[in-house]
């Protein structure tokens, strides 16, 4: 290790969510925003995914490792458990009807671009959390 171990407790899931909203917004506007010739820039594909699903993951991987965080989510309440699926299962909804083109609620407006693009690190954040509880369990 080339860095002292920085120690923090494990955030509780529902600002772990919001930093899944936070996430969701930085992929989209670097999905939009960056013109189509930077976007491959540096050998990294699709930099968006980068910014909003490799980089975040990657560090809270290797924080939640070295603050040994699986104690936290195995012990989680039984409320948050039923709270994270839930929210899952609501993206799978989601999912399914901005792929079936079930969504054109606001006419002139592109549900399937815009929803696709903000579900990922949302729908990441509660299903990492949700499949590591499912098989702890």
């Amino acid at each position: 290790q080339f860095a002292a171990p920085v120690k923090m407790n494990m955030p509780h899931p529902v600002i772990l969510l919001l930093f899944g909203a936070f996430l969701s917004a930085a992929y989209y506007g670097v999905y939009v925003g960056v013109p189509q010739e930077w976007q491959y820039l540096g050998n990294m594909v699709k930099w968006w995914y980068g910014i909003g699903l490799y980089i975040p993951f990657f560090t809270a991987g290797i924080i939640a490792g070295r603050n040994d965080w699986m104690k936290s989510i195995e012990k989680m309440d039984t409320w948050c458990v039923w709270m994270l699926r839930t929210i899952t299962v609501g993206f799978w909804v989601l999912i399914f009807c901005t792929v079936g083109g079930l969504l054109p609620l606001i006419p002139n407006f592109n549900v399937f671009f815009t929803a696709n693009n903000l579900i990922p690190p949302g729908y990441a954040v509660p299903m990492t959390l949700v499949l590591i509880q499912f098989f702890h369990q």
